[in-house]
């Protein structure tokens, strides 16, 4: 293998290494994981909640991309009941989904997807989808702005303490 190779898929490596941070989020106990979150707001089936510390911005043939570990936090009964009907799902808590957005908010992808019990062990690796979607949800535009603003906050806190 030549450096080419790693040029031309160093994007998708990047997106490899972030699921793999989200896996390593899963795998801390669940009290420790929501401490770190912040709320974004009610979906239709839960509360959605960013982890402010998996928030990057990343770069591929100079487009900007905003990547951030989402995690759903299920409230609905009637969808945990269907949801826990499922083979090895009778634990199962919340969804982990890592969102790519482009940089203007418009489209969004998700590249990785996993469905959680209540030990925050992974009960389903759903996959993803690298697909760029439109955003056509009120609870997706929250969670790009949300991202953003953490990201804003941590760029401006380093330009205090580079002062």
């Amino acid at each position: 293998m030549d450096i080419s190779f790693f040029r031309e898929h160093m994007f998708f490596l990047f997106i490899i290494c972030i699921v793999c941070v989200v896996a390593v989020i899963c795998l801390y106990p669940h009290n420790k994981v929501q401490a770190q979150q912040q709320k974004v707001g009610n979906s239709d089936f839960g509360v959605v909640y960013i982890n402010p510390d998996t928030v990057e911005a990343v770069q591929k043939d100079n487009v900007y991309y905003l990547v951030v570990s989402v995690e759903e936090v299920y409230t609905d009964k009637k969808f945990l009941e269907q949801l826990r009907s499922g083979e090895d799902m009778q634990e199962a808590v919340s969804a982990l989904d890592l969102y790519m957005f482009t940089n203007d908010g418009r489209f969004y992808c998700t590249p990785q997807r996993f469905v959680i019990d209540k030990n925050s062990k992974v009960c389903a690796d759903l996959g993803g989808d690298v697909q760029m979607k439109p955003v056509d949800e009120r609870i997706i535009t929250d969670i790009y702005v949300s991202a953003l603003k953490v990201l804003e906050n941590r760029q401006r806190f380093q330009s205090m303490i580079a002062k």
